[in-house]
């Protein structure tokens, strides 16, 4: 069962659903939480879904006031100059059989308040570069993609909501594609975040501050350094202590 919540009834100019679920390397939740507390931007919709599981179960969320917390679809409204956008992030992805009514539901509620184009934004490992790669669907939207400087994608699967809501919403008539930053592990990757942040920023035309982004990815490559000196250090010891005939 899914049951989405109006907290407040909008009507989108031009609107755009950019969503971002957890992924490989995070890469497209990342990018979206970071946007909406950056940019501050109001909820205006949740919903409750059944399928969705956290840590591969069913479990809720206790808040610091020892309030217990239904995990949700949240939908936040970006009020852009000349066209706007709802941001939908969640803390897990549906289960798969109910991927397909959850996207559903979602493209009926961004449509009916005047939505007409959706993108998918996640992390691939496909690819040879830092940067961010497209899939599009149709023909027109890709050649928009490549004059904006993106990679086309050099082919594989999408899974999950992130190329399947855009896909869905192709055959309503919408404008759709997907937004993939290049992940170079399977963590948190807060580079390939940043690229899609930068990304959207373009398209949409906003402003959003990356420096406590940049702050993230100096962390992030500190602890790096730090673990492969570790590394070095015990690997140094092992050999140190191998007998003389160890190779």
């Amino acid at each position: 069962m899914i049951r989405l919540r109006e907290l407040e009834r909008v009507r989108l100019r031009d609107g755009v659903l950019v969503q971002g679920l957890p992924g490989i390397g995070l890469a497209g939740k990342l990018a979206v939480d970071y946007i909406v507390r950056e940019l501050r931007l109001q909820k205006v919709a949740e919903a409750h879904i059944d399928g969705l599981m956290v840590h591969s179960n069913v479990a809720v969320f206790v808040d610091s006031e020892a309030i217990l917390r239904l995990p949700t679809y949240d939908f936040y409204l970006f009020q852009g100059k000349q066209r706007d956008a709802i941001f939908l992030t969640a803390p897990a992805q549906p289960v798969a059989w109910t991927q397909f009514e959850v996207a559903e539901h979602v493209l009926d509620y961004f449509q009916s308040i005047g939505g007409i184009e959706v993108v998918g934004v996640c992390g691939t490992t496909m690819g040879e570069e830092e940067g961010v790669y497209f899939a599009a669907a149709s023909v027109e939207t890709r050649e928009e993609l490549l004059k904006l400087g993106f990679k086309p994608s050099p082919g594989g699967v999408i899974t999950g909501a992130c190329g399947l809501v855009p896909a869905l919403a192709s055959l309503r008539g919408m404008k759709a594609y997907v937004l993939m930053g290049f992940v170079s592990q399977p963590e948190l990757d807060p580079v390939a975040a940043k690229h899609l942040v930068q990304a959207l920023c373009r398209i949409l035309e906003m402003q959003v501050d990356t420096r406590n982004l940049d702050a993230l990815i100096e962390e992030a490559r500190r602890r790096e350094r730090e673990m492969a000196e570790a590394l070095k250090e015990e690997t140094k010891g092992r050999r140190e202590e191998a007998p003389p005939f160890y190779v």
